[in-house]
């Protein structure tokens, strides 16, 4: 489960990263129009796909629920033992 190969400062970016992946999934799964359409911003297509998730919060959820899961297992990874 540890990654030896890899330096303490990459699995310590890597674990923020899974932080931030789990606290972005919750608030998603919790608020999926209110959180989309705080990102409605940005390029077109961005700005497509914001409109979309607002329209269609169950997909947005189920999104969030699977991003929790892999920033768990990403951040899991990064612990020793």
């Amino acid at each position: 489960m540890f990654a030896p190969q890899l330096s303490m400062t990459t699995q310590r970016i890597i674990q923020m990263i899974g932080m931030l992946m789990i606290g972005d999934g919750v608030l998603s799964a919790m608020a999926p129009r209110r959180h989309a359409a705080l990102w409605h911003a940005g390029p077109q297509p961005w700005r497509r796909l914001m409109r979309r998730s607002i329209r269609q919060p169950d997909g947005t959820r189920t999104f969030g629920v699977a991003e929790v899961a892999l920033g768990l297992w990403l951040a899991r990874r990064q612990l020793p033992g």
